[in-house]
């Protein structure tokens, strides 16, 4: 008699990349399977018209791919209890980059920023053109351009300055041989978290610690494969890309991450330090509008 199999939705944060090679070859090399899990992928549509967390919090996935200010924003409003239990990167790849300006301060110029609406997006961009010199009040917000055609919206010169991963754009920009001067959140002051992780709603979940457990290590099965594995990963994750990306591209790409994926830790852990440190900064900045925010509550160790 077969065994049932628990079935799982994840709400991607973006179309296939590789930030999701793990999830896709662990799909592939039967990991879930063998854990008696059955794992679907679930791409944001075309306008990105609802976050992952919000499809979460709607009921429609068992899993949302999310930054780790997500868990902080839910916390803080009390409108769900979000809670990660897998960092996909270790080391942060996300930059705010510029084709024309090669000092982050400039934006305090009266230059764009285009923004993805994010929480706490905005106030991170206006701390690092503070911190290198720049007036954060003339910053100019651009909220109407989509946010999965930001990058291009970069090199239209409809935008100044907005946030990439470098493992994709910054290869994509590359290999188009345009230059992007890229600007880290940390070089400027700032201990931006865990960017993404996978969460789940803690306070209406079906999936209990056992499952959870269980999918944590497929999971780091998936992308394990994926750093010892690069060709393997790009050919699995090739048949998921829309639009469709060169193998050149994706191996590019794949190499660029797999440095991101561990610092040499467990594949998927989180520190509660780090946790703390990024509350902190948030709260020092006044965003946290005085909410009582335990960092020990935003993430769960398997």
């Amino acid at each position: 008699m077969a065994t049932s199999k628990t079935t799982i939705k994840i709400a991607l944060d973006w179309t296939p990349n590789t930030i999701h090679s793990g999830l896709f070859v662990a799909k592939a090399i039967g990991a879930y399977e063998k854990h008696g899990l059955e794992v679907e992928l679930v791409s944001p549509g075309p306008d990105y018209n609802k976050t992952p967390a919000k499809r979460l919090q709607e009921g429609e996935v068992d899993l949302a791919i999310c930054p780790s200010e997500s868990c902080i924003a839910y916390q803080q409003t009390g409108s769900m209890q979000l809670c990660a239990i897998y960092a996909i990167l270790q080391r942060d790849a996300s930059a705010i980059v510029s084709t024309q300006f090669s000092k982050i301060g400039e934006l305090g110029n009266g230059k764009k920023y285009g923004s993805y609406n994010a929480r706490y997006e905005d106030e991170v961009v206006k701390a690092m053109v503070k911190q290198d010199g720049g007036d954060p009040s003339g910053v100019k917000l651009e909220r109407q351009q989509g946010k999965l055609s930001l990058f291009q919206s970069l090199g239209g010169g409809q935008v100044d300055y907005t946030w990439v991963f470098m493992p994709w754009e910054g290869v994509e920009a590359e290999l188009d041989g345009v230059k992007l001067h890229a600007f880290r959140a940390e070089d400027y002051g700032v201990p931006y978290g865990y960017s993404p992780v996978i969460a789940y709603n803690a306070s209406s979940s079906k999936l209990s610690n056992k499952i959870l457990s269980s999918f944590v290590a497929a999971t780091q099965e998936g992308y394990r494969q994926a750093i010892d594995d690069v060709e393997g990963a790009v050919r699995t994750l090739s048949k998921h890309c829309d639009p469709p990306r060169s193998e050149e591209f994706l191996r590019r790409s794949q190499q660029a991450i797999n440095e991101h994926y561990s610092d040499g830790s467990t594949l998927g852990s989180m520190s509660g330090e780090k946790w703390k440190v990024w509350v902190d900064w948030l709260r020092e900045q006044g965003l946290l509008d005085g909410a009582s925010i335990e960092a020990e509550q935003l993430f769960k160790k398997f």
